[in-house]
This record gives C-alpha cells, structure tokens and sequence, in this order.
C-alpha cells in the first residue's frame, strides 16, 4: 500500500451514515440501538486494534466513495430552476397561478400503442452482412473477440489477460492482433473493400 493510501480516505465524512469513518479517521463508528436504555447509541471500534485492520475499512472506504460520486452525478443532474418550482408548488398547490411542474413536461414518446406496435427501422445492410459473416464464417472464439473489443470497448491486452486466467496459456500480443485482423478481412471481403493496414 502506498504511504498517500495509508494515511488518507476517499469519501467525505458523513455522520449521517449508520457506518462511517470518523471525521480524524481513527475509529469505524457504527449507529445502532441502546435496547437496555432504548435510545440510539453509537459504537466506536479503534481502527488497527481488534482485528478491525486498515484493509477492511479502506474497503469500506471505497464503497462509501463510490456512493459520494453517484450522489454528486445526481445533485448535478438537477434543474435547479425546475426544483425550486415543485418545492414552491409543494408549499402552496393552491396558490394563485399554481401549476403543477411536473404537468408542464411535455410527453414526448407518444401513445402507448404508438411504442408497442412501433415498425422495427429496418437494418442496416452493410451491418446486416458483417452479422451474417460474424455468425456463418467466424468461430465462437472469434465471435467472443468481436463483441468483447468492438461491442464492449475492451483492449486487446486485456482480452489477452482474460483468455489467460480462463485458459492457463498466454497468447502472444501480435496473436490477438492477427486474430481481429482475420475477422475484419473475412467482413471487408464479403463488403467488397480492403482492410486498411496500419504502417509501422
């Protein structure tokens, strides 16, 4: 572990939480009920001492982190205009020139029937022959590196990684590259045009 990740978490101290990291970072503080004294009570385990380690609460840490992004990609979703309206609305729904925000959005995306018996848009049909060679020419290890590099973005070195832990062999950097070249020459045959090859 680095000496910056040792001393310093990521997410924002949050006393709200019912588990959190206390504001100087020395104790996992848990919210719980007092049942004897029927009231709420806070425990406090001294982070490092009795077997709470470093590692579990940088893990808590983390999780705690990553809800503090999503919260924050939410709070810059809002409108803040658009809010202040349905709070305004929420204090006085009766008032003079009171209408509901929410009624002045504009439903866009037509009837129901319009949605469910829509007409499918029909297909490409360069796109519709790179399907036919992917599934009639290609094997399903091409097929797999297909969809994993073009359809999910992955890189070549970690699809390389990937067939690695699942299969014991590593393959070499230069095998991969020939093995997406094979199925893009196989697709620019049938399309009639050559692949275009990179210079090194």
């Amino acid at each position: 572990m680095s000496k910056e990740k040792e001393t310093k978490y990521k997410s924002h101290y949050n006393s709200n939480r019912d588990c959190y990291i206390s504001a100087d970072g020395k104790y996992l503080c848990y919210r719980t009920t007092d049942l004897d004294a029927r009231r709420p009570a806070t425990l406090r385990f001294e982070i490092g001492k009795g077997g709470l380690t470093e590692e579990v609460t940088f893990e808590i840490d983390e999780m705690y982190h990553d809800e503090d992004l999503n919260d924050r990609y939410q709070d810059e979703l809002h409108h803040r205009l658009f809010d202040a309206k349905v709070a305004s609305h929420a204090a006085d729904p009766n008032g003079e020139d009171s209408v509901d925000p929410w009624d002045t959005i504009l439903d866009k995306s037509g009837s129901t029937e319009d949605v469910l018996f829509a007409e499918l848009e029909p297909e490409n049909p360069q796109a519709a022959t790179v399907r036919r060679v992917l599934e009639e020419e290609c094997t399903e290890q091409q097929q797999d590196l297909f969809f994993a590099h073009f359809g999910e973005r992955k890189q070549l070195e970690e699809i390389r990684q990937a067939e690695t832990e699942r299969t014991g062999k590593l393959p070499s950097s230069q095998a991969m590259t020939n093995r997406k070249n094979k199925i893009i020459d196989k697709a620019a045959k049938v399309l009639g045009v050559e692949r275009v090859k990179r210079r090194k």
